[in-house]
C-alpha cells in the first residue's frame, strides 16, 4: 500500500498560504501555545528574505527616498 505524501509547496503556492496563515492568526485558528514556535520559524523566513541582495537593494533605495522626502536639499 502506497502511502501518499504531501508535495512541497512551490513558489506560486506562498503568496496564498501566507494569506492562508494571516487569516487563521485573526481568526484565533491558531493556539496561543503555537505561537512561539510560529515566531521561530517566521524569523527565520524573514531572515532568509533579507539575506537576498535583490531585497536588500531595494530597501536601501526605499529608504533612500523617504529620506529625501524628509530632509529635502538646502
Amino acid at each position: 500500500m502506497e502511502v501518499p505524501t504531501r508535495l512541497p509547496l512551490t513558489r506560486r503556492d506562498w503568496p496564498q498560504a501566507l494569506q492562508e496563515l494571516a487569516q487563521q492568526l485573526d481568526d484565533g485558528r491558531i493556539y496561543d501555545r503555537d505561537l512561539s514556535g510560529l515566531s521561530v520559524a517566521l524569523d527565520a523566513v524573514l531572515e532568509a528574505y533579507n539575506r537576498r541582495p535583490y531585497v536588500r537593494l531595494r530597501a536601501a533605495d526605499e529608504r533612500r527616498a523617504i529620506w529625501g522626502r524628509r530632509h529635502p536639499s538646502r
